[in-house]
């Protein structure tokens, strides 16, 4: 039974004004001193200062202690910092900040579910939005990647989302932007060129949308499974992301999340004419506390009629640019491509669902074989490409086009007949246009940043890219790629030589063997899951290769993603898995890692090189602005000490954007207020009844988020009895305080009394090993009958 007390581990002091101040006849006086601060500077020497003085918005002194009294008047406020690290303020050069912020919205939150716990949750975001018959259901964040087991009642997703209504038409938006799932009422509205609906069905895939078949899954007898990537969706004419979204309401919270991740700077890597009001209009609300590039994008024909509307788009684009030139914080001058897709398949899916990306060499064609019991994949064996069968099937496709055909080859063969075919993945767009759009978009001046994936989108943009300079001559700005998952090693030198710029997500670097069963089998033949990481694969030694990228020359910049994988832009997370490239069961890849110098380099002075603002930002020097961060802990240390493993567990303790305080992590307050402290200790019934209340109000417990006092959070779980992702709307609902965010509790206490709360001591050590460790409290709150 659990204990009912809790130990909760404070922060010192860690912000305090200095009772002294003194001014020297020559100097003017400060508006802010940070003292007592390891100060990384991040300049070309990478020194370390104490002291940092701030003027209106620029810093007009980095140094010692002791002259940084000269910056001191009657009227300087004083920090000091009690020797913790100060960073310039961090460039995100790759995130979606529109969408890090939750909004009133059906919201899966990127957790895994199968395909049976979808059922109930969409059914209650159908009851909770009261959603018309005929009018679209549309949720967010759905992991694609992670989950989305089978069972025999609901064998696909397409039959799970049946289940959930046949009278509204159902989308799930992948957390990765690519990836959608829709029911059998959306897959009805598909229309034809003629604007006619005639369906998504396996007859239509082999005639009137024969060219979106590799972007749609299909089942045993080829009809649409319910999975889509890209632009398949589109077919549908779902609605809009501005029918569905009210960004203006949300557009404060993206500030503060950005804020509280010391944000300071970022490039949205996507941004249609229509999003650039939103950040205008924060902006004129004075509430804009970020510097933002607008990589400007706009959908084109897959067809000869692209390359022909060009110079129209690169009008538009220079119109945009020229209503934002006055803008502090808006810079309208990038322009977005995507290359190609995505490198993740569905092993899950019968016949499994091959990758987009656009590869090299043929994607593989895996068997998997499907665990009963745990719905998870293995390797049974490959399909022989270059064999007699396969030979026959390419030379005669059509004869195994129907259901029968397949059911007879796959009886005899113990493969699906598609499987047969040879894959190189999709490209968006044709290399002919790819490089026009390259050329005439640095020709007009704008920094082309490019979505790859694949080893052959590498390959085919830095082709554009090389061939734009014998045109154009050097480019005005960096070009710079965005993923780059896989890069053939002779490219990772090109990249180098090119001096181009890229944008890893290094969250994303680890041993994970339920996603990397997506995509690895599909990219090298191996013997099972125990070969998954054989360090001699192609895919293990070129994913993410930023060491190689590095030592080559290229420049290193980071880019979340976010919302993809998370919400949180997780910057910390990002550096710690550049350093380690580690996860609690494995490591991928170690020659990759690069150091924590390096690491912060990417996140300050390359990506404000990347914007063109390294004279004025990205490093902690006199003259340049005053965009800083402080934090709870020193990275340098830590990854110096051999703990860069806790370099994710970071908190920004202060931000400062242009001058002015725009974040700072409160002391005892939680959500502005309310809860009490007493010698310096928060004490265990006050979080008791801060509960209790918070339940009695009714209000929503997605606001209820963090003490910020704390090393750790406070987050809320819903939880049904046999479902931990049911709406918080069922009988129990449990809540967790944890260093690691919302924990996924599956198996919980079911003996708690309505109308109690229970705390867990936390492990001394706080490690990460069971249900109760790592947490420096556990709370499970079972709401007092009604």
């Amino acid at each position: 039974m659990f204990e009912h007390r809790l130990s909760i581990r404070f922060f010192p002091a860690a912000i305090l004004l200095l009772p002294l101040f003194a001014c020297g006849p020559s100097v003017e006086p400060a508006d802010l001193v940070l003292a007592n601060a390891f100060v990384y500077t991040v300049d070309a020497d990478r020194s370390v200062a104490e002291a940092v003085a701030i003027r209106e918005n620029k810093i007009v002194f980095v140094g010692d202690g002791e002259d940084v009294e000269d910056f001191i008047g009657p009227d300087t406020q004083v920090r000091d910092l009690a020797g913790k690290m100060v960073l310039p303020g961090l460039h995100d050069t790759h995130l979606h900040p529109l969408w890090i912020a939750k909004g009133d919205i059906c919201d899966l939150e990127s957790q895994p579910r199968t395909l049976e716990a979808y059922v109930p949750f969409l059914r209650g975001c159908l009851s909770r939005y009261q959603v018309p018959e005929g009018e679209w259901l549309w949720a967010e964040q759905w992991n694609f990647a992670i989950g989305n087991q089978p069972s025999k009642r609901y064998p696909t997703m397409r039959a799970a989302l049946d289940a959930v209504s046949t009278q509204h038409p159902i989308v799930l938006l992948g957390n990765d932007g690519h990836h959608t799932a829709v029911n059998s009422a959306a897959l009805a509205r598909a229309k034809n060129p003629a604007g006619e609906a005639v369906g998504l069905t396996a007859e239509t895939l082999q005639s009137t949308f024969a060219s979106y078949r590799e972007l749609v899954g299909v089942d045993e007898s080829g009809e649409p499974n319910g999975n889509l990537t890209e632009s398949a969706i589109d077919l549908m004419s779902p609605p809009t992301v501005l029918e569905m979204r009210d960004f203006d309401a949300t557009m404060p919270d993206v500030a503060k999340l950005l804020a509280k991740s010391g944000i300071t700077s970022l490039q949205d890597a996507v941004v249609k004419a229509e999003y650039l009001p939103f950040y205008q209009r924060l902006e004129e609300r004075g509430e804009m506390t970020f510097r933002m590039r607008a990589a400007l994008f706009k959908d084109f024909p897959k067809s000869q009629a692209a390359i022909e509307m060009l110079p129209e788009v690169v009008e538009e684009f220079k119109a945009i640019r020229e209503r934002y030139a006055d803008s502090r914080f808006i810079h309208a001058d990038g322009a977005k491509i995507f290359i190609d897709g995505v490198i993740e398949g569905n092993p899950l899916a019968s016949p499994p669902t091959l990758p987009n990306a656009a590869v090299i060499r043929s994607y593989r064609q895996p068997i998997f074989a499907i665990d009963a019991d745990t719905m998870r994949a293995d390797i049974w064996g490959y399909v022989d490409l270059d064999g007699d069968v396969c030979l026959e099937y390419r030379s005669h496709p059509l004869a195994y086009a129907n259901a029968a055909a397949k059911s007879r080859f796959k009886s005899e063969h113990g493969y699906f007949p598609q499987q047969c075919e040879q894959n190189y993945g999709v490209l968006e767009h044709s290399e002919e246009f790819i490089h026009a759009f390259v050329r005439e978009m640095e020709a007009a001046g704008f920094a082309v940043h490019a979505h790859v994936v694949g080893d052959r989108a590498t390959r085919i943009v830095l082709d554009a890219f090389e061939a734009s300079r014998a045109v154009n001559g050097d480019p005005l700005h960096p070009q710079s790629i965005a993923h780059a998952q896989l890069i053939h090693p002779a490219d990772q030198e090109r990249i180098g030589d090119l001096g181009i710029y890229v944008a890893f997500t290094y969250a994303w670097v680890d041993v994970d063997p339920e996603y990397d069963m997506s995509v690895i089998p599909f990219i090298d033949e191996i013997a099972g899951v125990d070969d998954l990481y054989n360090p001699n694969h192609y895919a293990i030694q070129n994913t993410y290769p930023a060491g190689s990228v590095l030592k080559h020359g290229g420049v290193l910049i980071a880019g979340s993603d976010a919302p993809v994988d998370t919400r949180d832009p997780r910057p910390f997370v990002n550096i710690q898995q550049a350093v380690t490239r580690d996860s609690a069961i494995g490591t991928f890849n170690a020659d990759q890692r690069i150091d924590i110098h390096d690491a912060i380099a990417a996140y300050t002075i390359n990506g404000a090189k990347l914007f063109g603002h390294q004279e004025r930002l990205g490093s902690i020097e006199v003259g340049k602005k005053a965009d800083l961060i402080v934090l709870d802990r020193n990275l340098v240390e830590l990854a110096e000490a051999g703990r860069a493993n806790e370099i994710g567990k970071t908190q920004v303790r202060l931000t400062i954007f242009d001058g002015k305080v725009i974040y700072e992590a409160s002391g005892t307050d939680l959500m502005g207020g309310g809860m009490g402290a007493e010698s310096g200790k928060l004490r265990a019934f006050e979080i008791a009844d801060l509960v209790a209340k918070r339940a009695a109000s009714g209000e929503a417990w997605n606001e209820f988020l963090r003490v910020p006092a704390l090393s750790m959070g406070v987050y809320a779980l819903a939880a049904g009895a046999d479902d931990p992702q049911t709406p918080h709307d069922q009988d129990e609902v449990y809540y967790v305080v944890s260093g690691r965010g919302v924990l996924q509790v599956e198996e919980v206490e079911r003996s708690v009394q309505p109308g109690t709360v229970v705390f867990v001591e936390a492990n001394a050590d706080h490690r990460f090993h069971s249900i109760t460790e790592d947490l420096t409290a556990l709370v499970f709150f079972a709401p007092a009958e009604s």
